[in-house]
């Protein structure tokens, strides 16, 4: 007879990138995944990284009991008195951008394939360097995780018969929505009392010329003006012209007036914003698996969506779907939707959202699990 399985012990890399939120925010949620699965189902897991990006996240999300990071105090205060405490190995290392840890087993994670579908944004030597990688790890055994079905398939179509297996997991939001609306955040960022939020980093891929084309289109054919307000890291890498590009356009088409661009903000103050806008806006024309989706399902907001396959994968409630390469197509959808979309907070929606989200923590916890598990063998 079979005795209990032995607590796994998960290494998990958490990042600080502000010009890739969507990574940061991911291996953060796949913490508070884990670390709210019930006591006899919870892997140890063990936060890698700097220490005050470890300690800025476990304070802001209260993690320290679940993760079992009082420990951490037992340990400096044994040093001190010069003892020693006998560390239990880490079984999986995630998603492997550091160090490897000697004796536990690295399980990779390929984001997306967005150099395949979009190469005009990329340079050759990165699009040669991205290649390289990931057929490295096609060409061994083990499992890799991916963020779809949709980036699952790629993987199986670009690198057919390898050994690596593809493992899908999905990561969710969860967001803190059970207090007051903080009324102090319209007027430090002069919010209007409705608006369209986009809360995407202004990448060339995230498409934000197609909101401002499709706004630009309400204003001069129906009358209609539309504040918008965006957040978000104000340069790309890759293109370091195009948010000047962006800001002239705004200027050359008079949409000044209903424009805020806020840039960078905290995590805390964003959901403040998710929560008031009458709509979300995603128009990106690539994603792995959408954070701003994911995001905008756990407070219950309606959302005007580019129409991906990984956007269809995800599958949102309160969802209007768009061609993100016609800004007229959106431009009709918000002109009739519009007058109907009231703007939050909208406590109904967000209880229904919170109730929902829990499921899907505690599904998402257990799919991650079960794939360590699956890696170590």
């Amino acid at each position: 007879m079979n005795g209990p399985e032995r607590t796994l012990r998960i290494g998990i890399e958490l990042i600080s990138d502000p010009t890739w939120m969507g990574g940061v925010l991911y291996l953060q949620n796949l913490a508070i995944c884990l670390s709210r699965l019930p006591a006899n189902e919870r892997p140890h897991v063990e936060l890698l990284g700097a220490p005050d990006v470890v300690g800025k996240f476990l304070a802001e999300n209260h993690l320290a009991d679940a993760l079992g990071r009082k420990k951490g105090l037992l340990k400096r205060i044994a040093r001190k008195i010069g003892l020693k405490i006998a560390q239990p190995p880490i079984d999986i290392v995630y998603p492997g951008f550091g160090r490897e840890v000697e004796g536990a087993v690295t399980l990779r994670w390929i984001p997306d394939f967005q150099h395949r579908y979009l190469p005009h944004l990329f340079s050759a030597d990165e699009i040669a360097a991205r290649d390289r990688s990931i057929a490295e790890l096609a060409a061994k055994p083990g499992v890799i995780v991916l963020s779809s079905e949709v980036a699952a398939a790629d993987f199986r179509s670009f690198y057919p018969g390898q050994p690596a297996t593809p493992r899908v997991w999905h990561f969710c939001s969860l967001l803190e929505t059970q207090g007051a609306a903080d009324d102090s955040i319209v007027g430090k960022f002069g919010l209007p009392s409705k608006f369209l939020y986009l809360p995407n980093q202004f990448w060339a891929h995230k498409n934000h010329i197609a909101v401002l084309n499709a706004l630009t289109i309400l204003k001069r054919d129906h009358g209609l003006t539309i504040p918008l307000v965006c957040t978000g890291a104000q340069s790309d890498r890759r293109n370091e012209s195009h948010f000047a590009g962006l800001l002239a356009f705004i200027e050359e088409n008079g949409l000044q007036d209903q424009v805020k661009l806020l840039g960078l903000i905290d995590r805390v103050t964003q959901v403040e914003i998710f929560r008031r806008a009458a709509a979300i806006v995603q128009p990106s024309l690539f994603e792995g698996w959408s954070t701003v989706v994911e995001d905008t399902r756990a407070i219950g907001r309606p959302i005007f969506l580019s129409d991906l396959p990984v956007h269809r994968e995800q599958d949102p409630a309160r969802c209007t779907y768009f061609d993100p390469d016609e800004p007229s197509d959106l431009a009709a959808k918000l002109a009739a939707a519009w007058p109907g979309l009231v703007p939050g907070p909208d406590r109904a929606s967000e209880q229904k959202a919170l109730h929902e989200m829990e499921g899907r923590i505690l599904d998402a916890g257990r799919v991650f699990h079960d794939i360590a598990r699956q890696a170590i063998g």
